[in-house]
């Protein structure tokens, strides 16, 4: 009762602090996707049910490595557990009889230390494991941002500028867009509001409506795959697909909601696997006969001189007919600059979750290899053996402990990205799994500079080591 009195006060301590922190920087966190999204009102609560969660699994999991070694001590007779242990019955480990001959001692006596403790080691593994794993996972959405960014504004959208027209018109307006200041290409573009209809099920959407075989704009897919719309019909997303339970080939019917009301039936064409949202494309020549309107357009894409941007916006301020215009350069910096202060903040706060998990881990363990085995390591400095030698023997098992769990922790890493991946994709936005080889030499260099640090604090006692003192203790 003692004991467990002891370290459900530490617990209790931390569980205050770690609710506090929780709920600052779930505010913090609420507050970049406010900003990002430009909500109105975007509060952060902590859901009762997690915070019970997290409360019953730290108890759980201090009160259950608490007894662990509890149990053990009280089951003891008090006449057994105060005479001196009895002598070890030592053999050669099962490391030893696989592994070369011939291993040098100060090996032999590692591989003896981790195979006679497996319980500890694998706890230890698995914790330092866990460590890279979390800093995996908080660069993840650095790696997939960036793909996400470049397959939108590099790969799809080749344009400079977009402009749209605050009504449809005929496409003959795209000679005049031609001439504007610094315009090398031009193509037109028709985006009609439309309702897709297939049994029971409805769908607002839009059509966009490109060039057959355009080269400022282009459909691609997850993996970067163009998409050529020339004679296919109606593309969808194959999340708007499946949200209609439409195979290609099927019939679905098209409300229209621009100019007249009229239904139109379309057949799909193909479907495409995209990153973002649930839309649906078309040739635009195509759609203008499906729909009867005539050769129309309601917007441009457009590609320019360097250095003529601004001029060119700058005429479109004069046309009466154009709506609104943006800057792909522009949206893109702002893109940049504001996903990367987000994803630097959240990177920020995993990794330093994961340093604290790693000094904890390795630390403890170093400290508790120390009080066990003082006495050993003492005799070592009194039979001439040096301070780095007897350190080495000491922090050679956290070595061995952090060389296995660091491919463990990134496969861990790999695995729960995935898992992470599938949990927030949705209608609306797909996340590709991307990580990254900078990704992993990250989480390896964090989790061992950790260690390392670790380690040279248990050097410094094992350093200070009083010989006499620790040598009279095992009386």
């Amino acid at each position: 009762a003692h004991y467990l009195e002891l370290v459900l006060l530490i617990v209790a301590v931390g569980l205050v602090l770690g609710v506090a922190v929780g709920d600052r920087l779930g505010s913090l966190l609420t507050g970049l996707y406010a900003e990002f999204f430009h909500f109105p009102r975007f509060d952060h609560r902590i859901d009762p049910a997690l915070l019970v969660t997290g409360v019953a699994i730290t108890l759980a999991t201090a009160v259950l490595g608490t007894l662990s070694a509890i149990v053990a001590t009280a089951r003891l007779a008090p006449a057994e557990a105060m005479r001196a242990p009895s002598p070890g019955r030592y053999r050669r480990t099962w490391i030893e009889r696989l592994g070369p001959q011939g291993l040098p001692p100060a090996l032999r006596m590692l591989l003896r230390g981790v195979q006679r403790r497996r319980l500890r080691t694998a706890l230890s593994v698995g914790g330092v494991a866990a460590a890279v794993a979390i800093v995996v996972l908080g660069n993840f959405f650095r790696d997939a941002i960036e793909v996400v960014v470049d397959a939108q504004f590099n790969v799809a959208m080749r344009s400079d500028v977009a402009l749209w027209l605050a009504e449809p018109q005929d496409d003959r307006m795209r000679l005049e867009m031609a001439r504007l200041p610094g315009v090398v290409e031009v193509e037109s573009t028709r985006f009609v509001p439309v309702i897709f209809v297939h049994g029971h099920r409805r769908e607002r959407s839009l059509i966009r409506g490109y060039p057959a075989r355009g080269s400022l704009y282009r459909v691609v897919d997850a993996d970067l795959h163009p998409t050529v719309l020339d004679g296919r019909g109606l593309v969808m997303t194959d999340r708007l697909a499946t949200k209609l339970g439409l195979s290609v080939g099927d019939t679905v019917q098209v409300e229209v909601m621009e100019g007249r009301a009229r239904s139109v039936p379309m057949v799909l064409g193909a479907t495409v696997r995209e990153m973002m949202g649930l839309n649906a494309y078309m040739d635009r020549d195509a759609l203008n006969r499906a729909l009867g309107d005539g050769d129309l357009a309601s917007g441009y894409v457009v590609g320019i001189e360097r250095g003529r941007e601004a001029a060119l916006l700058d005429a479109t301020r004069r046309l009466p007919r154009v709506a609104g215009a943006f800057s792909k350069a522009t949206m893109l910096r702002n893109m940049e600059a504001i996903s990367a202060r987000n994803v630097r903040i959240m990177s920020t706060i995993l990794t330093a979750f994961a340093v604290v998990i790693a000094v904890g881990v390795v630390y403890n363990n170093a400290r508790i290899a120390l009080a066990e085995r003082g006495w050993e390591l003492a005799s070592l400095r009194v039979l001439g053996f040096s301070r780095a030698e007897v350190s080495a023997l000491l922090l050679g098992e956290l070595a061995l402990v952090i060389a296995v769990a660091l491919p463990l922790g990134m496969a861990l890493g790999w695995g729960l990205t995935h898992l992470v991946a599938g949990l927030i994709a949705s209608d609306q936005f797909y996340f590709p799994v991307v990580l990254r080889a900078r990704t992993f030499a990250g989480a390896a260099l964090a989790v061992l500079l950790a260690g390392v640090a670790s380690a040279l604090v248990v050097r410094r006692r094992v350093d200070r080591l009083d010989l006499v003192a620790v040598l009279k203790t095992r009386e």
